[in-house]
């Protein structure tokens, strides 16, 4: 599967890159994730620099509206608290703070287009092309990779810049985002596509 890349018609999703998924200790940590923000921040600067717009995601639990993922994670309800609603782990870590510029996505599943605005922002900013970033790869990316296949956008995926808890997991998800949901491309490639459109 192929798409031509056009920089003026994608966008850059950041994928619930948040405290309580990154930090040392954090309930719910993914530590493979730490490893990918470099290369995260290379494709937000490389964004920024071809007038990519950049969405952030942040899983937000709410007890005042309980769902089915509080039952199964139950790391998200008091009295941990992990990604509570008005708790520090729901924030961006400090290396990928979002601009005043940028739109943050607050989402209570795992799917980003499920009951949000970023379907409506991405018409609105006629973006059909994404790019994306973030954790976890077999669950909340995946997710939101299907979820775009099935609203009509391009998605590529980024191989270096998504991670998840196992090595063998991360593959076998990668693999099937290649098979039947878009383009899985490194790092290094997605800077590159991002240059030639300055050019």
């Amino acid at each position: 599967m192929a798409f031509a890349f056009q920089a003026d018609g994608a966008a850059l999703i950041v994928v619930d890159m948040q405290k309580g998924f990154l930090e040392e200790g954090s309930a719910m940590e993914v530590p493979p994730g730490r490893a990918i923000i470099p290369n995260i921040q290379r494709l937000i600067a490389g964004s920024r620099s071809a007038n990519v717009p950049i969405i952030y995601t942040r899983f937000v639990y709410s007890p005042k509206v309980p769902n089915l993922i509080g039952e199964l994670h139950s790391q998200h309800k008091p009295p941990i608290c992990c990604c509570m609603l008005g708790d520090k782990s729901v924030e961006v870590v400090p290396e990928l703070r979002p601009h005043a510029s940028d739109l943050v996505v607050d989402k209570h599943g795992y799917d980003a287009f499920h009951n949000t605005n970023l379907d409506y922002a991405l018409r609105s900013l006629k973006r059909r092309q994404l790019i994306v970033t973030g954790v976890m790869t077999d669950i909340c990316v995946l997710a939101t990779v299907i979820s775009a296949l099935h609203h009509e956008y391009q998605v590529w995926v980024v191989s270096d810049a998504t991670a998840t808890l196992w090595n063998n997991v991360q593959e076998v998800t990668l693999d099937l985002c290649r098979r039947a949901y878009g383009v899985v491309e490194a790092t290094e490639a997605i800077i590159g596509r991002l240059k030639n459109q300055q050019n």
